[in-house]
Formats: C-alpha cells, structure tokens, sequence
C-alpha cells in the first residue's frame, strides 16, 4: 500500500495543471504506466526539443544532449557501482547516495536544458512542431506501445516449421550447384566456393577477405563474366539468406516477445532518431517485415485483432510523390494527380516509348523504381543494381525522368542551392536538417549531402503528414468515443482494431484525418482495407 505521502506526489505526476519537464517523455510515460502511474502535464520534453533543434546530432539522450548543450558529463547508470558485472542492478538495490547523485544530476540537467533550449523553440515552424506535433504524437506512441498487439502464436510456429524446410531444400541445391557440401551461412566459406573454385571476378575487399555481402552478390547476377551455374548458386545464396533473416528475425523470436499477461507483442517506438522525421521501431523492429515477398505478407497475416474484432489497414498512396508534385510545382505531376492518372504508368511511357494503355507490368514496375529512386537520390549505379540492368540504360532512364519532368529537375537543383547557403534543408513544416558536407571539397561526400538535400524536403514532409494525422486520429477516436484502437504505424501505414460495428465510423474517421493532414496541390490519396488479420486488411 503506498503512503499518503505517496500518493500525494503520484497525484501530482498525473495532474495536467501542474507543470512538468522530462527527459524523455515516452520512455518515463512508459516506466510510470506499467506501474500503474499515470503522467500528464509535461511542457518540455529535452530528446524531442534536442531533435528539432539539431537533428544531425547523434543521439538525444540526455546524457548526449549534456555534454553537447552544457559541456556536462553526467553520471551514467554504467559508472554507478555494480558487483553484478555486466548487469545494471535496479536503483532500489544501490545506495540511497548513489541513487541520489545519480537522480540529482540528471533532474539538474533537465532544468538547465529547459533554460538553454526552450528559447530557441519559443516561435517559428520549429515552435509549431513541437507543440502540435511531436508532443502531442509522445503521448500517441506511448498509448500504443503500452497496447501492443496480438500474434497467433499457433500460425508462427508453423510459419517456422516451413520456412526451415524450405531453408533445408535450398541448403540441398546450393550444395548441388557447388558441388560438394558448404556452410551456406558462411561468408568465408561461400568466398572459397565463389572466387576459388568457380574463379568469379572478384569485386570487392576487405581488410580481410573478398566479400560476399548482397550488393556483390547481387552485382555478380549482372556480370558478364559470371557464368550460368554460378548465377544460379548466387541466386540460391541470396535467397537462403532472405529466408534465414526473416525466420530468426520474426518467426522464431517475435513468439519469445509476446506478454504471458496480455498475450500481446509490444514494440518500441523511437521518435527523436531519424534525421528525416520518419519514425522507426525498435524491441522489435516491425518496419522492416518485407512488403512485396509472399512470406513478409505470411508474416502479416499472423497480426490479429482482439477475439471477434476486425482490423484496419490504412496507406498513403504514392504520398512522397505527391508531396514531390507539390514542392516541385511539376506540370506533369500536378496533372497527373489532380485527374487521378497512373503516375508510375505514365513514367513508363516516356522510359519505353510506349502509350499508357499498352505499358506492360514490367514496364510499369520498372517506372515505380525510377520514380523513387529520384525522390531517394540514387545514382545510376544504385538503380541498375536495383532494377538488374546495365549502368549505361540506368543513366538513360534517370535523364528521361528528367525530360518527361523538368518542374522535378529545376526543384532539385534549386533545394541543393538553397540548402548549400542556408546549410540546412527543411520540411514544406519547416522541420529541418543541418548538411555540412555540401560544402566539402570531397567529391563523394559533397555528392552524397546532395541526395540528403534532395531527399530531406520530400520524404521529411510526408513523414510530418503521417505524423499529424496520427495526432488527429488519436484525438477524434477519444473524441467521438470509440472502441476502436490505433496499434501499428509501419512507414505510410496506420494500423487499427475495432468491434464491427465501428467500422463505417473508423473507416471515415480514418480517411478524413489522413487526407487532411496536410494542404498539397494535389490531394492526398488513402487506401483502407478491413479483415481479420493485418495481412488480410493490408
């Protein structure tokens, strides 16, 4: 039973007038919330601010933030005695001094980096940002990761079971194809296979050894020199790997993860990482299941709602681009969007040479990569990597690109210019993004700061867009009383569960809050699906 004492301060924790400051606002909502505290009234929050004012700098933990604001070196949970080595032992067990001067400098921290960064935030974009954004979205995420969401453990283990025996089957023929038997999994020993005994050209070193890393591998499919047997190894190779990564990275540990209580899976979400804006998870990673790959959409189909719920999957369609059409005043994007046209469709017209209606499903595939391999800032090389074509037709298609879309190729050029005098790029938002190296002398580094300045205005705003609509679905689901449940962001994806009766309600709430997210001179286009799992409503 807590003392009055305590449960005066608890009280105070969850009071939303008294003022509060933290370090990081979801990682404490989060540790006061499983023990059943609630937190509200926080203003200022040290990770997020740090994260609008330098999100070039490499971490935001206030230990970071200290000793790049305020030249202090806090003490860290490391330095505090430990005889378990190797083990951080929980505070109630260290000395009530050593947790005092721990706590203390901290706290002390937090205030002085109000002082320091709270006037930097006090008007602007920047200001805007954070209040309505990013503090807002902290209490959004902490909801969610608190939540979780069901898996069917049953489906996973035998998604598990199949995956090995394909694993199995694909060791046989790798074995057959090099004749004899390796460790499919070793790099060393698939270098032996490759460069010694096959004599493939070797096109990449190490310290240590020629590599054998997927860009090689999939360099050596476009080879000319590599020979038809060896193709087919590599070809084995890269898809054991695909196979081995998924399997140990969801199907075998995502099970391990899930609460014994609630039997749900709870991810981490790390707002104050990218530089661009866009939000990752950690703990475990869900961003990275694999979307076109038949497994990734098995894995998908094992995300389930609540015992007679449905679940909700709602994207943006083609939203970087659009924000593209937008920033770059493009005549042919802005057209294309504004009547709803194929744009993919119609890049394949200018890249082959064809009319929209006779564009094949390669061609148009072909045209999507085109389409955000510009928008990612690839080179010509990355693209024929990507699409398993020469260089020389890579640069053709990139110039076509440019042809068919001048507004796109004046955009690009000016953001670099501007973002080279300012020294920074930023969001249609005004987030933004410190450059440095655009004024290097190293051609390589200068080329690559380039792509980010490119890049930061396009996908840093449609990584915004997601993140108001979020703020806004969050605030229209309590407002309008429903049931229904916010569990998942994946990239430009909302994930929801929801009793039946709310779906015509969800799905309009949904789609109202995402399409209206943000003012484009194009509209903003979302795609919802319903089903019993995220795989069968994605």
């Amino acid at each position: 039973m807590r003392s009055p004492a305590a449960k005066t301060s608890l009280g105070l924790l969850a009071d939303p007038e008294v003022e509060k400051l933290s370090a990081s606002l979801e990682r404490e909502s989060v540790a006061l919330m499983r023990a059943d505290v609630a937190l509200d009234g926080v203003r200022f929050d040290v990770g997020l601010a740090s994260y609008l004012l330098a999100s070039e700098r490499r971490g935001h933990e206030l230990e970071q933030v200290a000793a790049a604001e305020l030249d202090v070196s806090l003490l860290s949970r490391e330095s505090l005695s430990n005889p378990r080595r190797g083990v951080h032992l929980p505070l109630d067990e260290l000395a009530p001094e050593q947790v005092s001067a721990y706590a203390g400098s901290h706290a002390g921290a937090v205030f002085a980096l109000h002082d320091t960064l709270a006037p930097r935030l006090a008007e602007g974009p920047l200001a805007e940002l954070y209040r309505d954004m990013e503090l807002p979205l902290a209490r959004v995420l902490v909801e969610m990761e608190l939540l979780g969401v069901r898996i069917d453990l049953p489906r996973f283990e035998r998604m598990s079971e199949e995956v090995r025996g394909e694993l199995s089957e694909l060791v046989e023929r790798a074995h057959e194809l090099a004749g004899g038997s390796f460790n499919v999994g070793s790099p060393r020993q698939l270098e032996t296979i490759l460069f010694d005994q096959m004599q493939l050209p070797v096109l990449k070193k190490t310290k240590t050894s020629r590599s054998t890393s997927h860009d090689v591998l999939t360099d050596l499919l476009l080879h000319p020199e590599v020979p038809e047997p060896a193709r087919q190894l590599i070809e084995v190779v890269l898809e054991h790997r695909s196979l081995a990564k998924l399997e140990g990275t969801y199907l075998s540990a995502l099970p391990k993860l899930v609460d014994a209580g609630t039997g749900r899976l709870r991810t981490r979400y790390n707002q104050a990482v990218a530089a661009t804006g866009r939000l990752s998870s950690s703990d475990p990673n869900l961003q990275n299941i694999p979307i076109r790959s038949e497994l990734g959409r098995r894995v998908r189909a094992a995300f389930v709602p609540e015992p007679g719920w449905k679940m909700l999957a709602a994207d943006y369609s083609q939203v970087e681009l659009r924000v593209l059409a937008h920033l770059s005043h493009d005549a042919a994007l802005v057209d294309a969007y504004t009547r709803g046209a194929d744009v993919h469709a119609q890049t394949a017209t200018a890249l082959f040479g064809v009319d929209e209606a006779d564009v094949s499903r390669e061609q148009r595939g072909a045209a999507k990569t085109v389409n955000f391999a510009v928008i990612y800032g690839q080179s010509e090389f990355a693209l024929s990597r990507n699409l398993r074509i020469p260089r020389r037709e890579a640069r053709r298609y990139i110039q076509t690109f440019f042809e068919r879309y001048e507004g796109v190729a004046r955009f690009m050029d000016e953001v670099v210019e501007q973002a080279r005098t300012r020294g920074y790029a930023e969001t249609l938002f005004g987030r933004r993004r410190v450059i440095p190296d655009l004024r290097t002398k190293n051609r390589n580094l200068r080329a690559a700061a380039e792509r980010v300045a490119r890049n930061t205005p396009i996908q840093g705003t449609a990584a915004d867009i997601l993140k108001r609509a979020m703020v806004t679905v969050a605030n229209e689901l309590k407002g309008q009383g429903l049931s229904a449940r916010m569990l998942l962001t994946v990239h430009d994806e909302l994930v929801f569960e929801f009793p039946p009766e709310e779906q015509q309600a969800l799905e309009a709430l949904v789609e109202a809050a995402m399409a209206g997210a943000a003012e484009l001179s194009v509209p903003l286009a979302v795609n919802l699906g319903v089903g019993e799992s995220w795989g069968e409503a994605h």
